[in-house]
């Protein structure tokens, strides 16, 4: 080994060794100074000491970045998502092609869909017999007394013809004795889209992802949409579903790959609140939520 590169070796350990000290020099005056402070200066003092480490090693901040997710990997919002073909004008408004006629967006009310999971049940191999347990009956008495609680102006309340979302459709029904009810069975459980990553104990055949995925999809096209151009006011409507077919309108909604419905939970009972707006922009409010209910009536299976 030559002696120039002795001196490199030599020189980066001695350059590595100061970095380490000066670092942690500043580390310590952080600590001793936080030792002393109430949790509110203590905040102020984690910003301050942060700021000062990335100023005096703005090489972190480059490092920092490098590992970001890349910019240029974002896809743009599919405006057309509801073939009712419209784009954002300005970034406010959006033109929408009515059959053959085009105009900017005349509505002004959104569309609030509520997606209700069914309560706990009794699994069986059929499913006339997958009653809901007690704790299930409790939950969608929680969940119903929720939906009244909100006081919102429902105008139907679709449901699964499966026999645990039919019981929980009746118990929700007790607090909201006026809303109009409809039975479907697009709503169904069933196996929406390929899962990935897999799961050892669910693998569902192509058989029954291709006729599941082709109902679940065609009850997305016929419920999830934005408003007609003659809508003025927001509009409620709340369904009684199952975990499966929740997850996924959720992933399609929001245009996040459908694969991806596998890899989030919903307790039963819980409220999903999805928003479509008139220009065809999609909120998600709510996934899964359940602080309606006590802690020890929450399940998830």
């Amino acid at each position: 080994m030559n002696a120039r590169r002795i001196f490199k070796i030599i020189s980066g350990g001695l350059v590595a060794a100061a970095t380490l000290v000066e670092m942690r020099s500043i580390s310590q005056s952080h600590n001793d100074l936080v030792a002393m402070q109430s949790p509110y200066q203590q905040q102020r003092s984690l910003f301050t000491w942060t700021k000062r480490l990335f100023e005096r090693f703005p090489n972190l901040t480059n490092v920092q970045a490098e590992s970001a997710f890349p910019r240029d990997n974002i896809k743009p919002w599919d405006w057309n998502w509801d073939s009712r073909q419209s784009q954002p004008d300005g970034g406010s408004k959006a033109h929408v092609i009515w059959g053959d006629k085009r105009g900017s967006v005349k509505g002004s009310g959104s569309r609030h869909l509520l997606f209700i999971r069914h309560g706990q049940y009794h699994y069986a191999d059929s499913d006339k017999d997958c009653h809901l347990t007690q704790l299930g009956r409790e939950q969608l008495n929680f969940t119903g007394a929720r939906l009244k609680q909100l006081n919102l102006p429902y105008s139907i309340l679709y449901y699964s013809t499966m026999t645990r979302a039919i019981e929980s459709t009746e118990e929700i029904m007790r607090y909201l004795p006026d809303v109009p009810v409809e039975p479907t069975d697009g709503l169904r459980e069933g196996a929406p889209f390929p899962l990935e990553p897999p799961l050892e104990n669910y693998r569902p055949t192509e058989e029954e992802l291709d006729e599941d995925g082709s109902r679940i999809e065609k009850a997305f096209r016929n419920y999830i949409h934005r408003p007609s151009s003659d809508q003025n006011k927001d509009s409620y409507e709340i369904f009684v579903c199952h975990a499966n077919v929740i997850r996924y309108f959720v992933c399609r909604a929001l245009q996040i790959p459908p694969e991806a419905w596998i890899r989030f939970s919903l307790d039963h009972g819980s409220i999903t609140w999805i928003v479509v707006r008139p220009s065809g922009r999609v909120t998600l409010r709510w996934l899964g939520s359940s602080g309606h209910m006590p802690p020890e009536k929450i399940s998830i299976s």
